[in-house]
C-alpha cells in the first residue's frame, strides 16, 4: 500500500512541478507581447490552474497526509513537509492572484494587471523553490 501511495504522491508531484514550470514558459513566451497575447496568457493560466495545478497540489496534499502515517519522523522528514506546505500555501495564493489578473485583463485596468503580474511571479518563485526543495528533501530520505 505504501509504495502504490508513494508513487501516486510523485505523480501528482511530476504533473504540478510540471505545471509550473510550463506556466513559467507560457508567460516567458506572451508576457509583454501586446494586450491580446496577455489576454491570450490570462486565459491558458486560468484553465491550466483550474484543470491540472489545484488538483495536482490537492493530490499532493492529500496523498503526503497518506505517507505521514507510515513515515519515520525525522528532522529531515519535518523540513520536507515544511517546504510542500509552504509550497502549497503559497500556490493557492498564487491562483487568486492568477484569477485577479484575469478579471483586471478582461476589464482593462492594465495598471492592476501590472501591480498582479508583479505579485504572481514573486509568488510563483516561491512556490517552484518550496517544491523544488521538499522534492530534493523527500529523495534523499529515499535513499
Amino acid at each position: 500500500m505504501k509504495a502504490t501511495v508513494l508513487f501516486v504522491h510523485l505523480v501528482f508531484v511530476g504533473v504540478w512541478l510540471g505545471c509550473v514550470l510550463t506556466e513559467a514558459l507560457f508567460e516567458r513566451a506572451l508576457l509583454g507581447q501586446g494586450r491580446e497575447q496577455e489576454r491570450l496568457l490570462v486565459g491558458l493560466h486560468k484553465r491550466v490552474d483550474f484543470w491540472i495545478e489545484i488538483p495536482a497540489f490537492t493530490g499532493v496534499l492529500i496523498s503526503g497526509g497518506l505517507l505521514l502515517s507510515q513515515a519515520a519522523w525525522s528532522s529531515t522528514l519535518q523540513t520536507k513537509i515544511l517546504f510542500g506546505v509552504v509550497a502549497i500555501a503559497a500556490n493557492i495564493y498564487c491562483v487568486g492572484l492568477v484569477f485577479r489578473r484575469a478579471q483586471a485583463a478582461e476589464s482593462g485596468d492594465w495598471a492592476k494587471f501590472k501591480a498582479l503580474d508583479h505579485q504572481q511571479h514573486k509568488w510563483g518563485a516561491v512556490v517552484l523553490v518550496a517544491i523544488l526543495l521538499a522534492l530534493g528533501l523527500g529523495v534523499s530520505l529515499l535513499i
